[in-house]
């Protein structure tokens, strides 16, 4: 009876060691499952995204200057290459043939005036008719026009500079005779030099007028402003026309020069992250693996700049807790989405 007794509590009592085992090997194992990563916290901070483009620089104004009367060139006053304020007179055509002309159209609008006020005194008293009170006023009218005509000539035979800029060409000499709309000199504005390139669909977007732009042509670096944006693509290309505004008071930009543009978007709230912890999901989906209550969580993030030494990613607001977000920064590659973890904190 003993016997069957002793038999029977060592029965029960390896039951239960047996069970008892189990659990401690199935805690064991458990805590084995339970892996480790590092996270660390990323806060938001406002990020400008830079639009790099490429361009030339053109002269704000090229003008040809042309005759606008006949004659023969009596002064030159200008040297090409040289800078002139506006006003400055350039050239001198022979106007003798012009004053000669201005006053005979003097004397025949002076005889045309006397006339019609002879004819509109006889025409009050009704010695003169309607008709011929008409016709002296037609000829002093063409009388007036004539001499208007004769003083523009005289006063065209000055050509001066329309605006402050420089002679880029000559086309004359003096003793040279012009016709009407013989070429005199080209006429190049540099101040201000305008900065003229293209953008495509996705950069036009982050692009507005009045934008502060930086410039930069061969050493030298300028400030401007973008004064100009198409309101149409090209049909080829698909890009749209910008020009910035540069103020070159010195000169030093000429028109032709190859340039480069930055052009800074409005800020936006971003995170900077490492590139190391940019990752893949099984869709190909570019994203991050974050930590929500210690459960690994994969989210999809769009790429808005890489500068070299990382990303600047944008992030749905939704993930945001107080714009910080906990990112695995060790060991997101031997992490499942919605697998629980341990964490070391980084920023601890």
């Amino acid at each position: 009876m003993k016997v069957i007794v002793l038999i029977i509590v060592f029965t029960v009592g390896s039951i239960f060691l047996f069970f008892k085992k189990e659990d401690t090997v199935e805690n064991i194992k458990t805590e084995e499952i339970l892996k480790k990563v590092e996270v660390e916290d990323f806060v938001r901070k406002k990020f400008s995204k830079i639009i790099k483009l490429r361009g030339f620089s053109n002269a704000s104004r090229i003008v040809i200057l042309k005759s606008q009367v006949e004659g023969r060139i009596s002064s030159k006053q200008f040297d090409k290459g040289k800078y002139y304020k506006a006003g400055t007179q350039l050239l001198l055509i022979d106007p003798e043939d012009k004053v000669a002309r201005v006053k005979e159209m003097e004397a025949l609008l002076n005889q045309r005036k006397k006339e019609y006020e002879v004819a509109e005194s006889l025409f009050q008293k009704g010695f003169r008719s309607e008709v011929k009170l008409s016709q002296s006023r037609t000829n002093f009218e063409n009388a007036l026009a004539k001499y208007e005509k004769s003083q523009v000539e005289l006063n065209n035979t000055k050509v001066s500079m329309p605006f402050d800029s420089s002679i880029d060409e000559s086309y004359v000499e003096l003793g040279d005779y012009l016709k009407k709309g013989d070429p005199i000199a080209k006429i190049v504005d540099l101040n201000p030099i305008f900065i003229n390139t293209s953008a495509n669909e996705k950069e036009i977007i982050n692009i507005k007028l009045n934008q502060k732009a930086s410039v930069r042509i061969g050493n030298m670096s300028v400030n401007g402003t973008v004064n100009y944006i198409s309101k149409t693509s090209d049909k080829n290309t698909r890009n749209f026309q910008i020009q910035v505004k540069v103020i070159n008071n010195n000169f030093k930009i000429l028109s032709g020069l190859s340039s480069e543009i930055e052009i800074k978007s409005e800020p936006i709230m971003a995170l900077f992250i490492p590139s190391s912890l940019i990752t893949l999901n099984n869709k190909g989906e570019i994203g991050i693996k974050i930590i929500e209550n210690e459960i690994v969580r994969f989210i999809p993030v769009s790429i808005l700049s890489d500068n070299g030494n990382g990303y600047w990613i944008n992030v749905k607001d939704e993930y945001m807790k107080n714009s910080i977000l906990t990112i695995i920064t060790q060991g997101q590659d031997f992490t499942l989405d919605g697998e629980k973890v341990e964490l070391i904190k980084n920023n601890d």
